[in-house]
């Protein structure tokens, strides 16, 4: 249970990942930046600490120094790397994965997850262990970040990059699921920020999540219930970094995270038109609303490495994925959950309109989206008989494989966090699309068992 890529390095604490193999990442990461200071971050999870001990000795190893944030949304960190103008970060954080898993994850020095030409020279350097050996002399020093350096900034940012006056005039009452992970003690700095009312759920960092970490409806029935018990106007659902969000609207409607991105990209485009950088396993949504401000849509593979390449090749206005991850470059080219809530916010205060009246002005399609195990030797065979399924035929292999016609599309692909198969289908019909996912699945089931 091991994801070795270009973003970084995942796996299970304990069976797969190590305190050696953190070190080794954590030093060839160190050899790459050269000497140069690493801010470094985590999110709540119990083994935080150990993984964070492990990376900061290799860090200061190959003579870097650490700024140590501790307990820090992935976003706010990627911030400090640019303001402290630092060699790079890491983020130990596994994002949406259960409590059991952990990972680092690499920033460059302007505040974006490695590019992929960046990531494999890391990767090559891990697998030669071609690491930087500081003598006595030349150790890297451990420092720690404070409120007034890297946090406060950058909820500072936020409220002057937003209409804040507008959102705190609205007076609005936001119900926020932090699951218990690292934006849980940021929440009450967050509502300061833009003036309204909070009430947080699972806002203690004690090292274990209340539910799954990953923002989809089928874990908001506890932010949905509060929502409806307190009249609140919006609910958002966090993964563990900060990073990701779903919504609940005022209605107490757990919305799927798909929603996330064409609704933040509508009232973004409106503003400041240009290209839109999305996955080949988004929603459609995303590219009605494009083609609604005239702005072109690009797809890339799955991931922030390939995402945030694309958005400077392409001087993307936006980025996203139908995972609830949304990036602004104007603001900073990270996912930002903070971000993200705080568009919403400000969308609903200027237009006056609901949450549930701005959802309902998106198209809708249904997506269903399905995983099977996979070990990685078989990832080939198994795509392989997905296509000979398919015809072979008009298929799209730009991330693994993608079949689309005018009703809607069905992708199957390897899986970057985790050793699955990931299989999404997306029609105007829900029948349809769960039939597209259930005949991939059938197959594979017989391939791969």
């Amino acid at each position: 249970m091991l994801k070795i890529g270009i973003s970084g390095v995942r796996g299970m604490v304990g069976p797969s990942m190590t305190p050696r193999l953190v070190m080794d990442f954590a030093a060839a990461f160190g050899s790459f930046v050269d000497r140069r200071p690493i801010v470094i971050g985590r999110d709540t999870r119990i083994h935080g600490p150990m993984v964070r001990a492990a990376a900061v000795s290799a860090l200061l190893s190959t003579g870097c120094d650490a700024v140590d944030l501790g307990v820090c949304p992935t976003p706010i960190l990627q911030k400090a790397v640019r303001r402290r103008k630092a060699g790079g970060g890491v983020a130990i954080t596994a994002g949406h994965n259960d409590i059991r898993w952990n990972a680092l994850a690499f920033i460059d020095a302007e505040g974006r997850y490695l590019n992929p030409f960046q990531g494999e020279e890391v990767l090559d350097l891990y697998h030669l262990g071609a690491f930087a050996k500081a003598d006595t002399d030349g150790l890297g020093r451990l420092s720690f970040g404070t409120a007034v350096e890297d946090f406060e900034p950058y909820f500072d940012e936020l409220a002057a990059y937003l209409d804040a006056d507008a959102v705190r005039k609205a007076r609005f009452k936001v119900v926020i699921d932090a699951c218990a992970g690292a934006g849980a003690p940021f929440l009450a700095r967050f509502a300061e920020a833009l003036g309204f009312t909070l009430i947080p759920l699972n806002d203690e960092s004690n090292g274990f999540f209340p539910h799954d970490p990953e923002p989809r409806p089928r874990n908001a029935a506890q932010c949905v219930s509060v929502v409806k018990t307190v009249g609140a106007d919006a609910g958002f659902l966090l993964n563990s970094d900060a990073g990701r969000i779903s919504l609940i609207s005022e209605t107490a409607e757990a919305l799927s995270e798909e929603f996330t991105f064409p609704l933040v990209a509508d009232a973004v485009l409106a503003r400041t038109p240009g290209p839109v950088i999305t996955n080949y396993s988004t929603s459609r949504m995303i590219e009605d609303v494009a083609r609604g401000r005239r702005c072109p849509i690009v797809r890339t593979r799955v991931g922030p490495a390939h995402i945030f390449l694309a958005l400077g090749q392409e001087e993307g206005v936006l980025a996203g994925e139908g995972s609830g991850g949304i990036a602004v470059p104007a603001f900073q080219p990270a996912f930002d959950a903070f971000l993200a809530m705080g568009i919403v916010l400000e969308t609903m205060a200027r237009t006056g309109r609901t949450l549930s009246e701005l959802v309902g002005r998106l198209p809708r399609y249904h997506i269903v989206k399905e995983k099977v195990y996979c070990p990685v030797a078989r990832v080939h065979d198994a795509i392989d008989a997905v296509a000979k399924l398919f015809g072979g035929r008009g298929l799209d292999t730009g991330d693994g494989l993608r079949a689309e016609d005018r009703r809607g599309w069905v992708q199957v692909r390897a899986s970057g966090t985790e050793p699955m198969l990931r299989v999404v289908a997306e029609d105007k019909s829900r029948e349809r699309a769960r039939a597209r996912v259930d005949e991939v699945l059938e197959a594979l089931e017989l391939l791969i068992r």
